[in-house]
């Protein structure tokens, strides 16, 4: 019986990657700037490839710290020193002082991150390019365009969001309206594209809140040693989707080119005289996009489909999800938003008062909760430990 090996989604994107190389329909060198890394190492990860399969994908060191991570305790120690004795200096100057005054070596850059990290220095914006029109990709699902536009799109005075998601190779778009720029409208339309395209294989966005956060890192994200993310950034981030950052309107030129007010989806919805964005919506999933591409998307120069499939175990509904950790009480309760949800006795793995588990909101707002990814069976109950039936018309409580 052959043997199944699962994947992380960057692995598969990997594998992608690396089966077009051993097809010959892409180069090496073109290979290993689309994976991020230099040649020679695609050259030694390629003949891990051809000799093991996907089983040399997966980083052997998943899960476990890394040898060099410097401990707490010794960076408080140096930023201590840098408050007292360098504060307003650079931080090339000051890891040069640490090492000739007080015998610690550090690099500037990791200097740089704790100090950007404590307010103690600020990112320097260089004066600005001159910049070139930037082609299209070659591909098509290598980079989606996305972004909102409120408008009085129904002409009734009350402005509504668009948002939009445009292929970058190709033009193809997809998008949906809803009442402000949400985090739900962004993630059922990826939701949307996901299941017709597959997954992209990076995402051009703006700095707006709901794909950038300028927080500073929680301290349970500063031991894991993960960057702040948004909602969506963290759906992206699940899924392995390369989030790109725009620094004007102009460097998204395809996807603004979506918004003129006195353009196609504002005339079609004039004429069919849609005036609420359910009806809106239906609209631009039952005609407006297919015959939008059909008539306005270009062939890829490269025939090779960069979107990755998800595999036949992976429930995009668990990816493309809100997601919280919670704790088990002793009571074998879960406390999450001011409800209360009952593990049951009977589990497919085995769970005690203490463990934490992880609870997601589906994009249709049904609550699923799991340990080590397997899906546990519960009920939610009230203040009074009465079972809860949920309908989406009412609420009934047994007891």
């Amino acid at each position: 019986m052959r043997e199944v090996i699962t994947m992380t989604l960057k692995a598969q994107k990997r594998a992608k990657i690396l089966e077009m190389v051993k097809n010959k329909k892409i180069k090496q060198k073109d290979a290993a700037i689309i994976l991020g890394i230099c040649r020679r190492q695609l050259i030694r990860i390629f003949k891990e490839y051809l000799s093991k399969g996907d089983e040399a994908l997966n980083h052997k060191l998943i899960g476990k710290p890394g040898n060099h991570r410097i401990s707490s305790d010794i960076k408080e120690k140096i930023m201590q020193i840098v408050r007292n004795n360098y504060k307003g200096f650079k931080p090339t100057f000051i890891a040069e002082k640490l090492y000739e005054e007080h015998h610690i070596k550090i690099g500037a850059s990791t200097l740089r991150l704790w100090m950007m990290e404590t307010g103690l220095w600020k990112k320097i914006r260089k004066t600005a390019k001159h910049r070139t029109r930037r082609p299209r990709k070659e591909h098509f699902g290598e980079m989606i365009q996305m972004d909102g536009s409120i408008h009085d799109w129904f002409g009734t005075g009350k402005e509504v969001c668009l948002m939009n998601m445009v292929d970058d190779a190709t033009g193809t778009s997809y998008g949906l309206f809803d009442t402000g720029e949400t985090t739900q409208v962004a993630l059922q339309c990826l939701f949307d594209w996901i299941m017709k395209y597959g997954i992209p294989y990076s995402i051009y966005c703006d700095y707006k809140s709901l794909f950038y956060t300028k927080r500073e890192a929680t301290i349970e994200e500063q031991l894991a040693g993960k960057l702040p993310l948004t909602k969506f950034g963290e759906v992206c981030h699940r899924l392995g989707i390369e989030m790109i950052y725009a620094h004007s309107p102009q460097a998204k030129g395809r996807v603004e080119m979506e918004w003129d007010p006195s353009g196609q989806v504002n005339s079609r919805n004039e004429t069919k005289n849609i005036k609420d964005i359910d009806s809106a919506n239906r609209f631009l999933k039952e005609y407006y996009w297919e015959k939008n591409n059909r008539k306005f998307s270009k062939k890829p120069l490269s025939d090779e489909d960069f979107h990755i499939a998800l595999m036949p175990d992976q429930d995009l509904r668990n990816y493309v999800c809100y997601t919280a950790e919670c704790k088990v009480y002793r009571d074998y309760t879960i406390k999450f938003s001011k409800r209360i949800y009952q593990i049951e006795k009977k589990q497919p793995i085995a769970i005690k008062p203490g463990d934490n588990v992880i609870l997601k909101t589906w994009l249709d707002g049904s609550i699923h909760i799991f340990k080590k990814n397997i899906e546990l069976n519960f009920f939610e109950i009230d203040d009074y430990g009465r079972r809860v039936i949920v309908s989406r018309k009412l609420c009934l409580v047994i007891g």
